[in-house]
């Protein structure tokens, strides 16, 4: 391991403990708040923000001891730059608190929930939640926009003459809507919501270098639709639109939640298989082929588009760390592009032989 690896890991510590530290504080905040609100329902609503919060907390906490068993990758691509936006939302947190809390009245109560999970809202959230759990993450950003619409909800129900906290509510709703929605357009694909080619490549990186230095295997698998431009000619752009999506979802339901699946351009898709060895390869492109066997796509006459895919695959066995995490990716592409080409030759609806990256 360079001193540059052993550097990343300590900044990655570093962020997911301003991560505890932060939901932590807030779940503490909300804790007081209800148990000092003079409006009874508004203090139910920061008891169940507390609760929330210190789940967030727990999460937080999973996540740094799998990562100090080395069980999640130092998945950043620019770790300073994550640790100065989290350091600079610790400080505007910590400068938005009063010192006694208990002296607040409901509004102004109302006004410091707002600011708080403002302040919270930033992207770097996002990233982090992404970057850290690439295979599946709409549980946990589906949980915090319930969180944020709970306390926008109360301010709704708020007198009107808390015209301060209906404003900033309705600034934290909209941050909250474009925060989501520019991640998204980011590193996702807009039809079938998978990673884009962006995405997949933001994160492959690190996922090499996580397996050279654990020395774990690492699979790469690209996924070809048979005969699309055919489909498309056939049926129509909408019908080729839908299969697009059908095998996305087929892809998401025979694949792992540690898996990373892609629309990697057209009708290409590719998956990142961490933990999945040589042995393990016929097993996981077969259960893929026949998912998408059955999807049940049809025409507008109602008569079934039949489908199938092409899969090449290449699979790392690291052995010591590269000088080059993107010279492995590129042989990983390669490899695998090889392998689909073989697929193809053949007769389609097949697995090309997985070929050996070391």
């Amino acid at each position: 391991m360079t001193s540059g690896r052993n550097d990343i890991g300590e900044i990655v510590r570093d962020i997911l403990e301003i991560c505890v530290e932060l939901d932590s504080l807030a779940a503490t905040t909300y804790s007081a708040m209800s148990e000092h609100c003079s409006d009874p329902e508004l203090a139910e609503v920061f008891e169940q923000l507390a609760i929330e919060e210190n789940s967030h907390v727990g999460w937080w906490l999973e996540l740094l001891e799998a990562w100090s068993q080395g069980l999640v990758p130092d998945v950043v691509t620019h770790p300073d730059t994550l640790v100065r936006s989290l350091e600079q939302v610790r400080e505007d947190v910590h400068a938005s608190l009063p010192e006694d809390i208990s002296t607040l009245t409901p509004a102004q109560m109302i006004e410091l929930a707002t600011q708080l999970e403002f302040f919270m809202l930033d992207s770097v959230f996002s990233d982090l939640i992404e970057l850290a759990e690439p295979g599946r993450t709409g549980h946990h950003r589906d949980a915090y926009t319930q969180h944020i619409t709970k306390l926008v909800k109360a301010i709704g129900q708020a007198g009107e003459s808390d015209t301060l906290a209906r404003f900033l509510s309705r600034v934290l709703e909209r941050a909250l809507r474009d925060n989501v929605t520019l991640s998204r357009h980011a590193t996702r694909d807009t039809l079938t919501g998978l990673f884009n080619r962006r995405g997949i490549l933001a994160h492959l990186e690190q996922w090499v270098s996580w397996a050279h230095r654990y020395e774990h295997p690492l699979a790469l698998l690209l996924v070809d639709v048979d005969s699309f431009k055919k489909i498309n000619d056939s049926y129509g752009h909408p019908v080729g639109d839908e299969v697009l999506t059908k095998v996305a979802e087929a892809l998401r339901s025979s694949t792992r939640d540690s898996d990373l699946v892609a629309r990697y351009g057209g009708d290409e898709f590719a998956v990142v298989a961490p933990e999945t060895k040589a042995e393990d390869y016929q097993a996981f492109v077969d259960r893929i082929m026949e998912s998408v066997r059955d999807i049940d796509c049809r025409d507008e006459h109602g008569v079934r588009v039949l489908l199938s895919v092409s899969i090449g695959g290449a699979v790392l066995i690291p052995h010591e760390e590269p000088e080059s995490a993107q010279k492995t990716i590129d042989s990983l592409f390669a490899a695998a592009d090889t392998s689909l080409y073989e697929a193809k030759k053949h007769g389609r609806d097949r697995a090309g032989e997985p070929a050996i990256v070391e």
